[in-house]
């Protein structure tokens, strides 16, 4: 028979230590979550700006001659996020030879978020 004046369970202090565990872990948890998304929303705001750059990149090789020198900036909205954007084109040493160079950067920071350069045969 059991002794009726044994009792079985948890004392307060190994339940206090679990609970010190369990918070330990779910603050890393917690931190490790909010870290990876910032990490995303980085990756998706540099993704949309080398989608813009290219667009850049693409609008001033397929411009009919003469293309325009010097630098153009801009503004534009890629899935509803703000870039700024600037192309500049520049004659090279090569006779008709033109370098673009465009940059993408987020405009509550300028940061440069993409920067592409090419070569375009002009006039």
């Amino acid at each position: 028979m059991r002794d009726p004046h044994h009792q079985s369970g948890f004392t307060l202090v190994e339940v206090l230590a679990a609970l010190g565990v369990f918070s330990i872990s779910a603050i890393g948890l917690i931190h490790l979550s909010s870290e990876t998304m910032i990490g995303a929303r980085q990756v998706d705001m540099r993704a949309l700006a080398e989608i813009e750059a290219n667009n850049r990149m693409a609008d001033a090789l397929t411009t009919p001659p003469p293309l325009p020198t010097g630098v153009i900036e801009g503004e534009s909205i890629q899935r509803g996020r703000s870039f700024d954007w600037n192309r500049t084109v520049t004659p090279t040493q090569e006779s008709g030879l033109f370098l673009i160079d465009v940059t993408v950067s987020a405009p509550e920071s300028g940061q440069v978020l993409a920067h592409l350069q090419g070569l375009r045969v002009g006039q």
